[in-house]
């Protein structure tokens, strides 16, 4: 997870929150009216805002991307769920883009929106504060590098409630961190250590563009 700045929200939500006819004060009048948005524009704005990674897990999102049944694999999720507060259904900074946590695998794992459900989350990944207290350790033996806090309910935000260590997310972390290294002593091998990574950093970041590399905010929070 790593810190996304909110832009501007799309036309159809703004439009959809403040006509006469939109009622949110119920769950199930909340969900009609979220359901009126033209969500394929949300999901492409949602993309482009967070560099087309998904906002728990960083992995890639793309919004016109389908399954084999035609179901859109990139999801809208909000932060506070629609059963929780419905008044919040088209807030544009409680709408982020999710993968699809695991749909297309056959939810031999769940994580991200499918993972939330209908619990609230502390952790707010549009808020950087909330976002570094967020860290990624080794855990003995297992592979891989495990996303954790030490702030309580951060910490079961994202281990349980969103399942951030579940599948193989812990090896694709460590594997992004080993190849931004790698990568780094091709650039420069005669510097080392954490200094030369984050003056390489840039440069590195400059060859991606707008479409931000896959587990960001983990070479992002090694480098802190």
């Amino acid at each position: 997870m790593r810190h996304i700045v909110k832009g501007a929200e799309p036309a159809t939500v703004t439009e959809t929150r403040t006509a006469s006819t939109t009622d949110l004060s119920t769950t199930t009048r909340a969900r009609t009216a979220f359901d009126q948005i033209d969500k394929g524009r949300v999901r492409a704005d949602l993309a482009r805002e967070q560099g087309w990674l998904c906002a728990f897990c960083m992995r890639r999102i793309a919004p016109d991307t389908a399954d084999a049944r035609g179901e859109r694999t990139m999801k809208i999720a909000h932060r506070t769920p629609i059963d929780v507060d419905p008044a919040q259904a088209l807030s544009w900074r409680n709408l982020l883009g999710s993968c699809d946590g695991g749909q297309r695998s056959g939810w031999r794992t769940r994580s991200c929106d499918a993972a939330q459900a209908s619990t609230a989350l502390t952790v707010d990944p549009t808020v950087h504060a909330s976002c570094i207290q967020l860290r990624y350790e080794r855990r003995g033996a297992r592979e891989g590098l495990f996303i954790t806090s030490d702030h309580p309910d951060l910490k079961t935000d994202v281990e349980q409630t969103l399942g951030l260590n579940s599948g193989d997310l812990p090896v694709l972390r460590e594997q992004a961190w080993k190849a931004f290294c790698a990568l780094q002593q091709k650039h420069a091998p005669k510097q080392y250590g954490r200094p030369a990574r984050a003056a390489f950093f840039p440069t590195w970041m400059k060859q991606h563009g707008s479409r931000l590399p896959e587990m960001l905010g983990v070479i992002e929070e090694r480098l802190r």
